[in-house]
């Protein structure tokens, strides 16, 4: 039974650690993909938001001067109820209009940093905060004068994200019981013979040595018993040597076959 434990006890490790690596590779992806879909949807709200700044701006006037800038950044703001500010700021990261009060004096630094990197395309960052995105707004001569920042929590996300961690987990769990009860009955069909023989070596030995300490205790066993325990021994030594040469035949064969 030894040699049963061993392998079932592998079989359902081997399990657990691919199971582990599945459900931690599939959080991960998961986490990538619903952040990539909160702020390209936050893109879109931030494009929608700096459409009129934009007919502004390209006629010439400066977005601080955009007289019904905050209810635009209101309508635009209510349209989630998550959403924690949106931010109108000029070329130089000066916020000139926003949902907050008050406002902050500047867009926060990872963020120029993003603009910087985006290089005028639209862009958004998961930070430790939550999620910021933001759309440039192009003046008349087609730089840009400004642009569009929306500030999104981020805990909406992290509580999904957990919530699909433990549900993976959760089918995980019952993957390895089934594999756990499944692998013991086939172990068990497939092995018996084999385990059989092992215990009637192990008894064997165990007679064995018994007879030889009684023997050495008392000085009674005969040497006729000890003959026939050996001869016992070496009987069920040749059958289990016959039967391993016959699967590793058969397994040979197998393979050679599948070649």
């Amino acid at each position: 039974m030894a040699l049963f434990w061993r392998i079932w006890t592998a079989i359902i490790l081997v399990n657990l650690v691919v199971l582990a690596l599945l459900v931690g590779l599939a959080t991960l992806r998961f986490d990538s993909i619903n952040s990539g879909l909160i702020g390209e949807r936050l893109a879109v709200l931030a494009d929608r938001t700096a459409a009129p700044f934009e007919a502004a701006a390209k006629i010439g006037l400066p977005l601080s001067g955009v007289r019904n800038a905050d209810a635009l950044l209101e309508r635009a703001r209510q349209t989630d109820d998550a959403i924690l500010a949106i931010h109108v700021f000029d070329d130089a990261g000066n916020t000139v209009h926003s949902t907050v009060a008050p406002p902050p004096t500047k867009i926060s630094p990872e963020a120029i940093v993003a603009r910087q990197r985006a290089g005028g395309a639209p862009w958004h960052l998961e930070t430790a905060d939550g999620f910021l995105s933001s759309v440039d707004i192009p003046a008349s001569g087609g730089e840009a004068a400004g642009g569009i920042l929306i500030v999104y929590p981020g805990g909406g996300n992290v509580t999904r994200v957990r919530a699909m961690s433990a549900e993976l987990g959760l089918v995980a769990i019952a993957v390895v019981l089934v594999v756990a009860v499944v692998s013991a009955g086939l172990l068990w069909l497939g092995l018996r013979r084999q385990i059989r023989t092992f215990e009637g070596i192990e008894n064997a030995i165990a007679d064995f040595e018994r007879g030889s300490w009684r023997s050495a205790a008392a000085g009674e066993m005969s040497l006729s018993y000890l003959d026939d325990r050996t001869e016992e021994l070496g009987e069920l030594l040749d059958d289990a040597e016959e039967r391993y040469r016959a699967i590793g035949e058969a397994l040979t064969a197998a393979r050679e076959s599948e070649r």
